[in-house]
């Protein structure tokens, strides 16, 4: 999950079709849990033992997933360049093969005798691997895998576009985002493609014939329509939020901070064709300048103060100034 949540540049590369590497010594689960594999698009390399698993994994990586036995034997202690020895089931064989490459996806399988993952003994560096209990869940952990596939792989630019399209669905909400940011929207639609087959209810299924940043737009829609439906005008304001008078004794609420439920509502006055108009009109006035400035940055209210050292009755002394500017001393400003 190195992007599930947060955006990191390590971006795998994937072998072509979709490939699996199966360590399974029991025959009977190993032929149907390739012919699972199979059934999920994968071309499938098998070993019965963790000694010929590691010389497919060194021989024939990358793979999208490697799915390890539990208790997968060994014939004899291997060494990966200079470590030392080890003596290996399927737990030792998953290390050795982290050593080669931390970000490979593993499963750990564990058929029979176990009631849940943590009966299970894993060392530390194993215990985020997904462990394979109950067979009938392995198409799910498999899309699991092939979602973090989907989120890491994806481009600066597609990033870029989610994170615009987070932020104008968050600014669309107003005080009904409750505070929440565009990363919170579009971590929440991360997480939920994430657990999508195994919680259908919070969780958002991925439709594999739909571009991944299409599906993570719908799922921000969604979740932003339903934290819309959960606001109500009624709640109680926070102490933050109740009304404070500027320097003129004029009415000034913190909530002018939080956009207005107008989905352009931060973007009237950097409209192109007024852009012109309003700069020639605060020209000399250096304060109100910089103001607009951070707003045509996309900057909020505080962000805004602090960069240019305003302070609260300062800042509406200045939006003050800027509206009579401009003719809209009575605009009902929701800066």
């Amino acid at each position: 999950m190195a992007r599930l949540l947060s955006f990191v540049d390590a971006r795998p590369q994937f072998a072509s079709p979709k490939s699996a590497l199966l360590v399974e010594n029991d025959k009977s689960l190993l032929n149907y849990l390739k012919r699972c594999l199979k059934d999920e698009g994968y071309a499938v390399r098998i070993a019965a033992n963790s000694d010929d698993g590691f010389r497919l994994y060194r021989d024939y990586a990358p793979f999208n997933v490697v799915l390890i036995d539990y208790y997968v034997p060994q014939i004899k202690e291997f060494t990966i360049d200079l470590l030392a020895p080890r003596q290996t089931n399927g737990t030792a064989l998953a290390m050795a093969i982290r050593e080669i490459k931390p970000s490979q996806r593993m499963i750990i399988a564990a058929l029979g005798g176990y009631w849940n993952a943590s009966e299970l003994l894993l060392p530390r560096e194993l215990m985020h691997i997904p462990v394979l209990i109950d067979i009938l869940k392995l198409h799910s952990l498999l899309e699991r895998i092939e979602v973090e596939q989907a989120i890491e792989a994806l481009t600066d630019s597609e990033l870029q576009r989610l994170q615009r399209f987070a932020e104008f669905r968050v600014r669309g909400l107003g005080r009904a985002a409750r505070g929440r940011t565009w990363e919170d929207l579009l971590s929440e639609a991360q997480f939920r493609t994430f657990i999508g087959t195994g919680a259908t209810r919070e969780g958002r299924h991925w439709n594999k014939h739909v571009d991944i940043v299409w599906h993570l737009t719908g799922a921000m829609r969604s979740i932003s329509n339903c934290w819309k439906r959960q606001f109500t005008e009624k709640e109680a304001y926070l102490i933050s939020e109740l009304p404070i008078r500027d320097a003129e004794g004029q009415e000034q609420s913190l909530l002018d901070n939080v956009p207005s439920g107008h989905l352009a509502a931060d973007e009237r006055l950097i409209e192109k064709d007024e852009e012109e108009h309003v700069f020639t009109a605060v020209k000399d006035d250096l304060e109100a300048t910089q103001v607009l400035h951070g707003l045509l940055e996309g900057l909020k209210k505080n962000e805004i103060m602090s960069k240019y050292g305003l302070g609260d009755k300062e800042y509406a002394a200045v939006v003050k100034r800027i509206l009579k500017l401009l003719g809209r001393g009575n605009g009902g400003s929701k800066w």
